[in-house]
């Protein structure tokens, strides 16, 4: 009775691997890395690096070696983003100012895009209301 509880206790570890890939590499991760907050960026390059440590894991005991060292690459990569993120001077500006810069440069940004389509708008129906371009039998 106790070998097969040791052999159902292992045979749950990959899925608690699995699982811990998943919370850790995505559920907290992608939240924490696409904040404005330098320190929860770091929080989220902690968290993509356990989660790519776990699921280096689950894929090196599946065999999947090519995933190996796909899972390791992120893994590196979240230590240099979390290394570069600390490594830099960060100065923290007050949240008021953060929210009206930002809401400022996303209406400059959208009142681009607009005019854009507009001028293409009006360009292309110029083009396609000129007299030389009408089908012939309505001349």
């Amino acid at each position: 009775m106790v070998a097969k509880m040791e052999w159902l206790l292992l045979s749950n570890i990959i899925i608690l691997i699995q699982l811990g890939s998943v919370i850790f590499g995505t559920a907290l991760a992608a939240p924490l890395l696409s904040s404005l907050s330098p320190t929860r960026r770091k929080y989220g390059f902690i968290c993509m690096a356990i989660g790519s440590m776990f699921s280096l894991l689950a894929t090196a005991s599946a065999g999947l070696l090519v995933l190996s060292f796909a899972n390791g690459f992120w893994f590196l990569s979240s230590v240099r983003g979390w290394w570069l993120l600390s490594d830099q001077n960060i100065h923290y500006t007050p949240q008021a100012e953060t929210n009206t810069h930002l809401v400022t440069e996303a209406v400059n940004k959208a009142a681009e895009v607009v005019a854009e389509v507009i001028t293409e708008t009006v360009q292309t129906a110029s083009e396609v209301i000129q007299p030389d371009n009408r089908p012939p039998d309505v001349i």
